[in-house]
């Protein structure tokens, strides 16, 4: 499986030419909705995001991250997490910013974040005890 580092110039290259890209997920932030070994659909920032949106973005210090978008701040910086973290980052501006997701595929089968039952999972985890609480559940089924 090749490193996000060199997938970066295809992700570049596709949305240069207005394409959407497929890139693998590692790690366990976006639990549960996404798990190593899924795929997310990018798309170039081609709107205004908004409070949900997950995107893929690249740290200050290069580290290339999936997150959702927790807020959108007056100063258009965004304050972002990961659906199964704690720990919210601030100061994402549009400058680290590189797509936004528009799908998913699972084993497969893709699913548009459009649906229904995606937008009322979207509700749900924007509550942070609801997130607690799932994520602490999701610790103890792991032990």
């Amino acid at each position: 499986m090749h490193k996000i580092e060199d997938i970066y110039p295809l992700i570049k290259d596709a949305f240069l030419n207005n394409l959407t890209i497929d890139i693998p997920v590692r790690g366990t932030s976006m639990l549960p909705m996404l798990r190593t070994n899924d795929y997310v659909t990018l798309k170039k920032i081609d709107r205004p995001l908004k409070k949900g949106d997950i995107v893929f973005y690249q740290r200050d210090n290069s580290q290339f991250v999936l997150h959702r978008i927790r807020r959108v701040l007056k100063d258009n910086t965004y304050v972002i997490v990961g659906d199964h973290q704690r720990r919210v980052e601030y100061g994402i501006t549009n400058d680290h910013l590189i797509g936004y997701v528009i799908s998913y595929k699972k084993k497969n089968k893709t699913y548009s974040l459009n649906r229904f039952s995606y937008k009322i999972y979207k509700l749900i985890v924007r509550c942070s005890l609801i997130r607690a609480i799932f994520g602490r559940l999701y610790h103890e089924k792991k032990i």
